[in-house]
């Protein structure tokens, strides 16, 4: 299978990539670790940002390209409206955010993983 379409669906989906070239153990721990961190910071009151808010500047559009790295579970909580509005009457708001972005960016690390895996620059 193409490198290219491993590291997508790898992105998309939390640990498949891994799945898919039979390294079932690293596939799951992933999905469950990126799983977890996203449903943690949505729920002690994490903001998904977008790559058009202004709130915190040129920051919101950087905190979005994190939050997009989560792949499926980004597109899945903007199009339903989980955690898009910000909640900072919470105080663990900017924890849930930082969860959320963390998240994200573990995900594409893991997809670049998988893509490099199956590329043949790792083994």
């Amino acid at each position: 299978m193409n490198p290219w379409l491993i590291g997508f669906l790898a992105w998309l989906v939390p640990g498949l990539g891994h799945l898919m070239q039979g390294r079932v153990l690293r596939g799951i721990v992933s999905a469950v670790t990126i799983l977890l961190m996203f449903v943690l910071g949505v729920s002690i009151g994490g903001h998904i940002y977008g790559l058009r808010e202004t709130g915190e500047g040129l920051l919101s559009s950087l905190f979005g390209l994190c939050d997009m790295g989560a792949g499926a579970l980004y597109l899945f909580s903007k199009f339903t409206g989980l955690a898009v509005n910000e909640r900072p009457e919470q105080a663990t708001a900017e924890y849930g955010s930082v969860f959320l972005m963390v998240a994200g960016l573990l995900n594409l690390i893991l997809a670049l993983d998988a893509f490099d895996i199956r590329a043949g620059r790792k083994a």
